[in-house]
């Protein structure tokens, strides 16, 4: 049913294309093992036929919402910490030093600690 709607839920959607994935790996293997031994003209056919609508599903099949990845991440407020980065910032180091050391201290991607150095310069102001 998932193939009809243009709205899945991501999750929903990553099971459905793994599942497709490993239907297509399957089926490429049964027609190679066909192509060497069996050499069955039905088999080639069916598998080829089925590959042929896996594809097309999987192109059909939406991609994942960026919206869900791109969210800002919720970090709880930690005082000492951001007047840390703000020190920093006032002393005249770049936000790439900044935007590393959140990295670091708060293990954080680049987009959240870009995000979250970009909270705190507003909370200054």
């Amino acid at each position: 049913m998932g193939i009809f709607f243009n709205k899945i839920d991501s999750k929903k959607a990553n099971k459905y294309q793994t599942r497709l994935y490993s239907c297509f790996t399957i089926l490429i293997i049964v027609n190679v093992i066909n192509s060497w031994f069996l050499d069955w003209l039905w088999l080639y056919i069916t598998t080829s036929s089925v590959l042929v609508i896996l594809v097309i599903f999987l192109l059909k099949t939406p991609k994942r919402d960026l919206d869900e990845e791109w969210k800002q991440l919720e970090i709880e407020k930690d005082e000492a910490f951001e007047n840390r980065v703000n020190l920093m910032v006032m002393n005249g180091r770049s936000d790439v030093q900044a935007i590393k050391y959140i990295r670091k201290e708060k293990n954080l991607g680049l987009l959240h600690a870009k995000q979250y150095l970009d909270r705190i310069k507003e909370s200054k102001k």
